[in-house]
């Protein structure tokens, strides 16, 4: 019989540097799924991930088959990699599937019927790619299969499969005479039956202990894990809101086979990442969570990795994620899931927050465990004001949670891209680029878009605006590099929410002058200049050569916020210089020499003890030693804040000195995310850094008397 090549595709854009750097463990499943249980056929399949290798693979390989995940980071680079497959060969099978479908992934049936826009909206999702032959809309392990033992039967032939015009289980297709949207019955999940305990899921091999995904774990990509499959979580600016799915679990026996494997692959990387993720959408929210935990600290205590695990926190039973951390040598990413205070807009966006007492009892915790405490807001949700906004950035900041503000994306899978409720909110999008997803292949240049929420009935678009400017003030005043200021400012009786607005009005004032200003001005411009009216403005504007330079060197078209708060933290004192000007005289607050001495050694010690400006100069002396003094002992009070303040008002003596091993951790990890700026990788470092100690990028220093 033929040999069947397969090509799985997790197509990244790496034009100046990659979106994401995980190990691509969805279509690790689906590959390791198939080979299992098609036996009767030979089957060579191979997975990538690199553009231009699939691309190249088309060519000289020829495969059979193509799959390709869809997500809004690589929708359109997906379905140029089916059209180029069909150009070489109009037989070639080509399935897609994700969560960037107007179906999303929870559906559980897509009907023809008058009021039924998402049916409407699917039909012409696949006309416009008319080299997709299927769309996978229930789970893609099961799906792909079917589609395969289809092809199988119909004697590897796509004009034989789609003759008679007849629905594959679990996918999407056109009718032959592309009037009709042909609609298979639902696949369950693989591992429905049974409780959360069982092991359904373990009827997949494992891509990793099978070797699928070896060719991964070079020590650049992130590996990527998942417990459990499914949220039974109803949000609806999420993907994985449209449908309460039940969750499928692995067995620890078969996880702990995987950390085992890829630990002693990555203890070969010496200067590889050391940072796991954990894809789960509520990592802890079961028992047999902290079971894996108790088993991967063996794997920790052999290899010493992972240094870090990034995950998502559960949206209930968060001391379970607190029992993990602690488990795993307080290794563990620990934040908080808000995206907003106001109570309507919970209501709205079918969330249901903790009460501000509970929250605070956890925020405590991870204080306690020398984290920082993060949250994300998102605007404008569905019963944001400006007003309500603002309140519930100022809870979260006087109570040292960073908060982090993201603008809400009209997910094509999600309730909130869907007529009924864009009518319902009054929501309005325009488009933008999504950051380093781009590349030019073939000729042909591919550019990934969203479309951004900027307005609703209860946020104009002027009030959206004046919140994302703020929340580059916001994002930039929120880093750990600035935490011995809020502390010292509480301590002051002095608002550290108020702090941030005052900073805020400061650079826009008239008079104000220096890079900090032309930073935030850069910032707001970038912030209007990105947004076009509709998908295709937005590829036009990209595809005009002169405009396409200047998304590859990095000028335009990347994450705003992480560009320039980036570029803030590496002119970090005349920052901090801004903050001190605030606090000195914009609050009614009586100086004298005791709070002078306060405010101008607290000053003077932050502008010696970080190193940031310094990562990217390799001739740095780790020999070279600085002595301050200052009258105020601002250091030892930040370890000894219980005290009276007043009793640490007395002459000090430090020298600082480089530490090049922090130095030479931070350029490794600089080396792995890769970009086409220094700033631009910076600002991606930060991101990862948010919710660990910020002292990785302090000086080594010493008292000296």
């Amino acid at each position: 019989m033929k040999k069947l090549k397969i090509l799985l595709c997790d197509a990244r854009h790496s034009t100046i540097g990659a979106h994401s750097n995980y190990v691509p463990l969805g279509i690790g499943f689906i590959g390791s799924y198939i080979k299992d249980q098609i036996k009767a056929v030979d089957m060579e399949l191979i997975l990538s991930i690199d553009p231009d290798e699939i691309f190249g693979l088309l060519k000289s390989w020829k495969p059979d088959v193509v799959g390709c995940s869809n997500y809004i980071w690589n929708s359109q680079i997906s379905n140029l990699i089916c059209s180029e497959a069909k150009k070489i060969n109009t037989n070639t099978l080509c399935i897609i599937g994700g969560p960037e479908f107007p179906a999303g992934t929870g559906q559980r049936y897509i009907k023809n019927t008058n009021t039924n826009a998402t049916y409407d909206k699917c039909f012409k999702y696949l006309l416009e790619r008319p080299s997709v032959d299927y769309y996978a809309w229930c789970d893609g392990e099961i799906v792909f299969l079917e589609i395969l033992q289809q092809f199988i039967k119909n004697n590897f032939s796509v004009e034989n499969l789609k003759k008679d015009d007849n629905p594959i289980k679990g996918s999407a297709s056109i009718s032959k005479d592309k009037k009709t949207l042909l609609v298979g019955e639902y696949l369950a999940r693989i591992g429905m039956e049974g409780s959360v305990k069982s092991e359904g899921r373990d009827i997949i091999l494992s891509p990793y202990t099978t070797g699928l995904l070896d060719k991964f774990l070079d020590g650049r990509s992130i590996p990527a894990f998942e417990t459990a499959k499914g949220c039974p979580f109803m949000c609806t600016f999420c993907d994985q809101g449209l449908d309460a799915s039940k969750i499928t679990a692995f067995s620890t026996k078969r996880l702990m086979e995987e950390f085992w494997y890829v630990g002693e692959k990555m203890s070969k990387h010496k200067d590889g990442t050391k940072v796991v993720a954990v894809f789960d959408s509520n990592w802890g929210l079961f028992e047999k969570d902290v079971e894996l935990a108790n088993n991967v600290l063996e794997v920790m205590d052999k290899y010493d990795w992972p240094e870090f695990i990034e995950c998502l926190t559960p949206k209930s039973n968060r001391e379970n994620l607190l029992k993990i951390n602690d488990v795993l040598k307080n290794r563990v990413q620990v934040g908080l899931s808000m995206q907003s205070m106001n109570i309507q807009t919970l209501s709205d966006i079918k969330r249901k927050n903790w009460t501000t007492d509970e929250y605070l009892d956890f925020v405590e915790e991870i204080k306690k465990r020398g984290k920082a405490a993060t949250s994300e807001m998102i605007i404008p949700l569905p019963g944001e004001t400006k007003e309500t906004y603002f309140e519930g950035i100022e809870f979260l900041m006087e109570h040292n949670i960073q908060p982090g503000t993201y603008t809400l994306m009209m997910l094509d899978g999600a309730e909130l891209g869907r007529d009924a409720a864009i009518k319902k909110f009054g929501m309005k999008g325009k488009w933008r680029i999504l950051p380093k997803q781009f590349g030019e292949y073939n000729g042909k240049k591919v550019f990934e878009t969203e479309q951004a929420c900027i307005k609703t009935n209860t946020m104009s678009f002027e009030d959206y605006i004046e919140c994302r400017n703020y929340s580059f003030i916001l994002r930039l005043i929120s880093s750990q590099s600035f935490l011995p200021i809020y502390k010292l400012a509480k301590q002051l009786d002095i608002s550290w929410f108020e702090v941030s607005k005052k900073l805020s009005e400061l650079v826009q004032d008239k008079n104000f002058k220096g890079k900090l200003k032309d930073i935030f001005e850069g910032f707001c411009k970038e912030s209007q200049n990105e947004l076009f009216e509709t998908q295709k403005e937005t590829m036009d504007f990209y595809s005009i050569e002169k405009n396409y330079k200047k998304l590859v060197n990095g000028d335009i078209g990347d994450n705003l916020l992480g560009k320039y708060s980036a570029l803030g933290l590496l002119h970090i004192n005349e920052v901090i210089s801004a903050i001190f000007y605030v606090m000195k005289n914009k609050f009614n607050i009586k100086t004298n020499l005791k709070l002078s001495k306060i405010l101008e050694s607290s000053e003077k010690w932050l502008k010696n003890i970080y190193m940031i400006d310094k990562i990217f100069d390799h001739d740095v002396n780790n020999q070279q030693k600085q002595k301050i003094e200052i009258d105020f002992d601002f250091p030892s009070w930040l370890t000894e804040d219980k005290k009276p303040i007043n009793s640490f008002i007395k002459e000090a003596v430090y020298e600082f000195s480089y530490d090049k091993n922090k130095l030479d951790y931070l350029r490794r990890e600089l080396n792995i995310i890769s970009a086409s700026t220094n700033e631009i990788a910076l600002g991606k470092l930060l991101l990862q850094q948010a919710a660990r100690s910020f002292n990785i990028f302090e000086k080594q220093y010493t008292k000296i008397n």
